[in-house]
């Protein structure tokens, strides 16, 4: 199937504490103030996004997922409190979702169409758990088997609609944004990969994607963009300190190039669930 080429950009609305590898679970310094910055930049260049949050902290920014919502963004559900998928049994997972799911739905007043998976921590049995609480689609599969905690999903029986668009009985697959090098996959669209790997060759690799694929997926977190001083560490690593820090005072100026080099190449900007009813309603389909 012949789609337009688009871009999808993405935030995961959880605080550095969420993070996987910090065991310091102090709760009372928030990041959160990276939102704000992320939502003035797609202001600024007159773009939309989907964001995945997580039902625990959905209250403190009540206000701001309702006008995000209200202003044509994309609002899904990142679980309820960032444990991994993988790490739950299935009746957990579900649990945890569903969850996460009614508690979004009632606070913005509409559907909640969207999930993407803690650390992408996600496989085939849990993806089909996504499907059967009324998720509409996902995007959780990114092919990087390098890390340690992403998971591996098996699409069999899903019909492929591009290069990254999957879809199963109007359920749909997004895959984040990997570059073939040397045979081997690179992340090149989280807000953790332009910041830490040297740009100059991060705009090479998006420019050679772009070329050979309709979709672009990039996702982000608030810490990334927090205008606020690193946390007070403790118990964390001297590389997960630096994996932390690395870029975030240059990360808003990648984004900024970053989305120039995309519109340059008539990448056309939306978000999951519109991309979806167009795929759906495209005569092509």
């Amino acid at each position: 199937m012949q789609i337009r080429k688009h871009a999808v950009l993405s935030m995961d609305i959880e605080d550095w504490y969420h993070l996987d590898y910090i065991k310091n679970k102090n709760s009372n310094y928030k990041m959160l103030d990276g939102l704000d910055n992320y939502v003035k930049l797609l202001n600024d260049n007159n773009v939309h996004s989907s964001f995945f949050v997580l039902g625990e902290i959905a209250d403190s920014i009540k206000s701001k997922l309702i006008n995000l919502n209200n202003s044509g963004h994309d609002i899904g559900s990142h679980g309820w409190d960032h444990k991994r998928p993988l790490l739950l049994t299935e009746k957990e997972f579900k649990a945890d979702i569903y969850k996460s799911k009614i508690h979004l739905e009632d606070l913005l007043g509409s559907k909640v169409e969207g999930y993407r998976a803690p650390c992408f921590s996600l496989d085939r049995a849990r993806l089909d758990i996504v499907k059967s609480v009324g998720f509409t689609y996902d995007s959780s599969r990114i092919d990087f088997g390098s890390h340690p905690l992403y998971g591996n999903i098996d699409l069999s029986g899903f019909q492929k609609k591009s290069n990254n668009i999957s879809c199963l009985e109007n359920f749909y697959e997004f895959e984040v944004s990997t570059y073939n090098l040397f045979d081997k996959k690179l992340p090149i669209s989280g807000g953790g990969y332009i910041r830490i790997l040297p740009w100059l060759f991060m705009k090479k690799f998006v420019a050679n994607y772009l070329n050979s694929n309709e979709l672009y997926v990039f996702f982000i977190h608030p810490f990334e963009m927090s205008d606020k001083l690193n946390p007070n560490f403790s118990d964390v690593s001297l590389f997960n300190k630096f994996r932390f820090s690395r870029g975030r005072s240059s990360v808003s100026k990648k984004l900024n190039s970053l989305i120039k080099i995309l519109k340059s190449n008539d990448f056309e900007f939306t978000t999951f669930s519109n991309l979806r009813n167009q795929v759906i309603n495209s005569p092509n389909k």
